[in-house]
């Protein structure tokens, strides 16, 4: 049995899973010799892979696509209100900062003063991004497959990489996904927080289980902010106190303030890296050549890079630690997610941590989900699980 799992977001892939085996894995970006590709950048309408006439790539039994989550509620402020009028941007920022902004909150914030904004949900019937059903569409045509999976189970699938190509699949292993965002997975009531940082259960057979979560709304009161409220800081939206609830059994933490994958963007852009933020490798390659404290009396790149680096490392080994509290029966850790491509802080956790080991999913970056959407169709299939699906509608992850 063949199974193709494409990533459609950024870093565009294209796995190959053969009888239950990974033997290839394309990047789009390679094929089309076009750094940081991502069809939802691209305005031309072409929405088939280069890399499948590339790589002379024939029909699969089974397609899933995976996909950073896209899904939001959009609001619409009422510009010619507050774009110049800071007497009334006072009041909307204080409540908007109050508390974290779920449905309810929106909702009640929408009806005691409908003069401020409108909400706008911009999902299809399918509950999909609608640029991501037709990408969905166009490319499982070019392949020639009608009916297809989908989910946004994005951090899942970056822990289900990792395990299907760490040499532990076969014994239960920690998965500890982190990177800028990806999936939404309390949409209804959380409908704009981006799964940020997770831990997972790994076992053979088994599709991972989520053991503890956080979210964050960052990147939606950034957008809010750019609307409106220019003559404010970008942080004048953060709401200061998380709101830790139990969802299912997990706990599930939902914040408005950023992850470190989200700063090192941000520095990225700061420094001139690029002019998107993508380019958070490059501040994490700085960090190396960074020194303690101040040369000639400023900050240097290096030096500021170095100490993001230092924070972000002793942040996320609270979740390690937390990780290894939730699993004293394993020694075993895998890192998967864009924030795992930090080589300098990925050798450090070997010596805070010493009687564990560590294993780097080799593709942690968004190109890795579509590894992890496969593999977990391949094994559902194999057990039975009923994946039988209308075209474009499955939740493989159940």
């Amino acid at each position: 049995m063949k199974i193709y799992g494409v990533n459609i977001s950024h870093d565009t892939s294209l796995a190959v899973i053969e009888d239950g085996v990974v033997t290839q894995v394309y990047e789009e970006e390679r094929s089309r010799r076009e750094k940081y590709f991502d069809f939802s950048k691209s305005n031309d309408g072409d929405h088939g892979l280069v890399l499948v006439e590339h790589k002379h790539l024939d029909t699969p039994d089974e397609l899933v696509f995976a996909s950073f989550d896209r899904r939001s509620v959009q609001l619409e402020f009422n510009k010619d209100l507050l774009r110049f009028n800071r007497k009334e941007q006072d009041p909307v920022v204080v409540e908007f900062a109050r508390e974290q902004l779920t449905t309810e909150r929106l909702k009640e914030i929408a009806e005691e003063h409908p003069s401020w904004f409108t909400l706008d949900d911009n999902t299809n019937e399918n509950g999909m991004a609608d640029k991501d059903f037709e990408l969905c569409e166009d490319i499982a045509k070019q392949i020639g497959i009608e009916d297809y999976f989908f989910d946004f189970e994005h951090h899942l699938y970056h822990a289900e990489s990792g395990y299907t190509l760490s040499p532990w699949k076969d014994e239960p292993c920690i998965a500890i996904t982190w990177d800028g965002g990806g999936a939404i997975t309390h949409f209804d009531t959380h409908p704009n927080y981006q799964e940020i940082e997770s831990i997972w259960r790994c076992e053979p057979n088994t599709t991972s289980k989520p053991q503890w979560k956080r979210y964050s709304n960052h990147r939606f009161l950034g957008e809010i902010h750019n609307q409106s409220f220019v003559n404010y800081l970008d942080d004048c939206f953060v709401c200061q106190e998380d709101v830790t609830e139990t969802i299912d059994g997990v706990e599930s933490v939902f914040t408005s303030l950023p992850s470190m994958g989200m700063n090192f963007s941000n520095v990225s852009y700061a420094l001139g890296c690029d002019d998107m933020g993508r380019a958070a490798g490059k501040v994490m390659g700085m960090a190396s050549y960074g020194s303690q404290g101040v040369m000639g009396g400023v900050f240097n790149r290096h030096t500021i890079a170095q100490e993001l680096e230092l924070q972000a490392f002793e942040k996320y080994c609270t979740i390690i630690q937390r990780a290894i509290d939730l699993n004293p029966d394993t020694n075993k850790i895998i890192l998967s997610g864009g924030f795992s491509l930090n080589c300098t802080n990925n050798y450090k956790y070997l010596e805070r941590f010493p009687t564990h080991q560590f294993f780097v999913d080799p593709v942690p970056h968004d190109g890795g989900t579509a590894v992890g959407a496969a593999s977990i169709l391949y094994r559902n299939i194999m057990e039975g699980t009923d994946v039988s699906t209308e075209e474009g509608e499955e939740n493989v992850a159940d």
